[in-house]
């Protein structure tokens, strides 16, 4: 039998897999928002979603594989099961189990209108056809309240429909680019390569030369990281063993004290990454884009050093840690003159990567649309393997463009800032935070917003914002949310994980597909619903939280950039991008290409500080590849870095049932 016969002749267990997303979504919803009165340093830590660490590490996909591994003989595991279980792991973290931009009562937060003192935004917000009445909501303040879910079915439908017209979209992104991507780019996911170490130890029919070795110490190492951390979290009394209470940010970023003689000094040591999870997963990016990272990092800081010199950056020395690089109202190093670095890259780089995967997937993408466009519909052999044939993944892209235009359009946005913000946050934002992330691990883009969040809204208005309106209400919150790393459905990480994941257990694609397209259906609903019922039971008032969450004021309006600095620095990053991308193509010995200096010029990679990780990572995998080779990487490198964020992971799981035990019995 051929492998593509093989792949054909699969049969998914939909019973438990649908039974399995409902539990994991219901109970994960639950736990997130029982977590919250721990403090947000350990609800956003420990859940079964998005982990807060440098690497945007989603936790339920490795709880998944993890659990399974005592079942592996009973229940004749294998790797396509595994696959399975990981791609419904990934759609429900990227469902946003862990909350969205509005906070982790969502969307019972977006509909609380009482919380703001300007009667106009309020009144605007009650006039929307999917905000629930003000009594509803201002009932559910002191919890011990029935659920009206008529009054609360269209906010719920109109949640859902966001992330199923952002699911749409990136699918047909990832129907149409996944042989591109996967097996011709053979683009790494080091998330997915760690998860996939899980996946070998687990499967029944693992090889009998393979040894488990390397992922127990691995595992080990992670445990004996993750313990420490979590216990002086919870208990005062613990020893600090690695100062995690000094100046440390939840993902593990050290904030550089004014007290230190070098932040007293040096301009641009603002952070440094210390989380061992970032170190681990940038050991499996590819060397050219980790050394470009800590590259063009020092070169910043050398040029940082020379403005300061000549007179910019005043006062900047007086700032700590993460005011220096981030400053909305004041100076700052990635939104302040010179260089403007965040608009460099975050409306620049981003611009150029979206452009240049387009411009090397040219004739790609004409033998894929040509296929497409077959009348006789004669499968290619390459087509054969695919989850569509392109004719379907096309049309799939398409409606999926029309679904998010359509949704922003009954947001009460009009159809020019729609467009603005399906081709520059969604597409152009997505691509470039895919990008990033399928590479290293390292969410670069669609995090922290850039000033790629202000760009499409600027462009629309030739300028200075509008008054306040409801257009403006929602584009504001929408371009915020989307590149704050809250919203993860748009871009389409959320399925070529999964496909990665087939293609290294030789899962069938179709099969992949539809159990991601089966997760989202059943996940999004449900982890709205729950959310709105537990909080229905015990109150908004038991649950801290900001009420920042549409507010004009927070929405930053007030301290937007003007265009023409997006534009003009936006320019230079793109041509600096662009000449990047043609140089390390053209000439194998150019060491420079975009990535890294898109992450190094990033908004993230400097408020993480990811320079030191990546600098890290890259000489310990230096040695590794001069002194062992390929041989030992593979063989012990990767296995180990698997261990170790599986380690991380599980010690996250325990710990965040025992916060949710905490909520229950107080100890």
């Amino acid at each position: 039998m051929s492998s593509t016969e093989e792949r054909r002749a699969e049969k998914i267990a939909w019973l438990p897999l649908i039974l399995l997303t409902v539990i994991a979504s219901v109970a994960g919803s639950i736990a997130y928002i029982l977590l919250g009165p721990q403090g947000s340093t350990l609800q956003c830590t420990f859940n079964w979603g998005i982990s807060n660490r440098t690497t945007t590490l989603t936790v339920l996909p490795f709880v998944l594989l993890v659990l399974a591994y005592p079942f592996r003989k009973l229940l004749r595991i294998n790797a396509t099961h595994l696959t399975c279980l990981y791609t419904v792991g990934v759609i429900i973290c990227y469902s946003n189990l862990a909350g969205t931009e509005t906070g982790y009562l969502f969307p019972v937060g977006m509909s609380r209108t009482e919380l703001f003192t300007d009667i106009a935004v309020r009144d605007m917000m009650g006039s929307w056809w999917w905000v629930p009445p003000y009594d509803v909501v201002n009932a559910m303040m002191s919890g011990g309240v029935t659920v009206d879910w008529a009054a609360w079915g269209g906010s719920l439908f109109f949640w859902t429909s966001l992330n199923l017209s952002l699911f749409l979209f990136t699918s047909g992104l990832s129907l149409v680019f996944r042989r591109r991507w996967i097996d011709v780019e053979r683009i790494p996911f080091p998330p997915t390569m760690a998860a996939h170490e899980v996946v070998r130890a687990v499967d029944v029919n693992r090889p009998s030369d393979w040894s488990l070795r390397p992922l127990i110490v691995g595992m080990l190492l992670g445990i004996v990281f993750e313990v420490p951390i979590f216990m002086q979290a919870l208990f005062p009394w613990f020893p600090d063993l690695y100062a995690w209470k000094s100046n440390t940010c939840p993902g593990g970023t050290w904030r550089i004290d004014l007290s230190n003689p070098l932040a007293q000094n040096i301009v641009g040591l603002a952070m440094v990454s210390k989380d061992p999870v970032s170190f681990a997963l940038f050991f499996l990016a590819p060397l050219s884009v980790s050394f470009n990272v800590w590259f063009w990092s020092l070169v910043m800081m050398v040029l940082e050093q020379v403005a300061y010199s000549m007179g910019y950056y005043t006062g900047i020395l007086e700032n700590y840690g993460c005011c220096r690089v981030l400053s909305h109202a004041g100076i700052s190093l990635m939104e302040s003159p010179p260089f403007s670095w965040g608009y460099v890259s975050g409306v620049g780089g981003a611009t150029a990567i979206a452009i240049m995967m387009l411009y090397n997937s040219r004739g790609y993408l004409r033998q894929t649309w040509g296929q497409a466009m077959n009348p006789h519909g004669q499968l290619l052999e390459d087509e054969r393997s695919e989850a569509t044939n392109y004719r379907t993944a096309y049309m799939v892209l398409f409606a999926g463009a029309i679904a998010v235009l359509l949704w922003h359009i009954s947001a009460g946005i009009d159809i020019l800032s729609a467009l603005g913000i399906l081709i520059f946050t969604v597409f152009v934002s997505g691509i470039a935070g895919y990008y990033t992330y399928a590479h290293t691990g390292f969410l670069a883009v669609n995090n922290l917003r850039g000033g790629h969040s202000w760009f499409p809204i600027e462009l629309r208005w030739g300028g200075p914002l509008p008054g306040l309106s409801p257009d403006m209400i929602m584009t504001n919150w929408t371009t915020q949310a989307f590149t704050n790393g809250t919203i993860l459905m748009n871009f389409p990480t959320a399925q070529m994980m999964p496909f990665k994941m087939a293609s290294l257990t030789g899962a069938s694609n179709r099969s992949t597909y539809l159990v991601a397209v089966m997760a989202v259906l059943v996940a999004t609903p449900l982890i709205l619903i729950t959310k709105v019922w537990a909080v229905s039971m015990y109150g908004v008032t038991v649950f801290t939280q900001s009420a920042c969450a549409i507010d004009v004021a927070c929405s930053g309006r007030d301290w937007a950039p003007p265009l023409s600095a997006l534009a003009s620095y936006g320019a230079v990053g793109f041509v600096a991008t662009i000449a990047l991308s043609f140089l390390h193509a053209r000439f194998v010995w150019f060491p420079f290409e975009p990535l890294g200096f898109v992450i190094a010029t990033g908004i993230p990679g400097n408020w993480y500080g990811v320079w030191s990780s990546f600098l890290v990572a890259w000489v310990a995998k230096v040695i590794v590849l001069r002194v062992g080779g390929s041989r030992i990487y593979e063989r012990y490198g990767v296995p180990v870095v698997g261990g170790f964020v599986g380690g991380v992971i599980l010690t996250l799981f325990i710990g965040s049932i025992l916060l949710v035990i905490r909520f229950f019995v107080p100890f």
